[in-house]
């Protein structure tokens, strides 16, 4: 995470962690980012591509996006289910399709060819790169036990997504170290913009 992405982030985490409906709509979001990420899947790969791994990145996902929207339900049930519009909602689905694009292009560019597969791994990879930056720095500012249990929990799952995708980064085509800096520059870029659109909705809430 660079300098600024880093300074943007813990900016963030203080303004939405000292805020109980702030906090509700931070929740929702990672809850509806946790359901992209699986509903993305579900598209992207064939009956025959779903093997030990994926079956279990599969359930996970969904699983992560249930219990975060029950966090925020539990924790701050005064807060209306309305509150998380269609703008918030927005906000995380264009985050995922910038970043699913980006690599799409990159993937027919380098493969001659459209590759739902290539697509999944890469764009899973670098999405669970920034998960296992998300999660940690949210745990450390949380004081409750039974959110600190969920939280950890997710962070686990997510390290072994992230193992698991690690070791099929060799299959595609075309892919270094090199090109795993472009694109996590590009998903960093992607972040900040995530970060600053969901403040700007904060604050048109708080003038209402």
């Amino acid at each position: 995470m660079n300098a600024l992405v880093q300074q943007d982030w813990q900016s963030f985490l203080d303004e939405v962690t000292a805020s109980e409906s702030k906090h509700y709509l931070w929740l929702r979001s990672l809850s509806y980012l946790e359901y992209i990420g699986y509903r993305k899947m579900v598209k992207a790969l064939g009956y025959d591509n779903v093997n030990k791994g994926v079956y279990h990145h599969l359930t996970d996902e969904i699983q992560h996006s249930y219990m975060l929207r029950e966090l925020a339900e539990k924790n701050f049930g005064r807060q209306k289910a309305e509150s998380f519009s269609q703008e918030y909602q927005d906000i995380a689905e264009d985050y995922f399709q910038k970043i699913d694009g980006e690599i799409d292009a990159w993937v027919q560019r380098t493969s001659g060819a459209e590759n739902p597969l290539y697509c999944y791994l890469l764009t899973s990879f670098i999405v669970e790169k920034r998960a296992m930056s998300v999660y940690p720095h949210y745990y450390s500012r949380l004081s409750e036990a039974p959110s600190k249990v969920i939280i950890q929990k997710i962070i686990k799952d997510e390290s072994e997504h992230l193992s698991y995708l690690e070791g099929k980064m060799p299959l595609v085509p075309g892919f270094n170290e090199g090109q795993a800096d472009a694109l996590l520059a590009f998903e960093s870029a992607c972040f900040s913009e995530y970060l600053r659109r969901m403040q700007a909705c904060f604050h048109r809430a708080c003038a209402a």
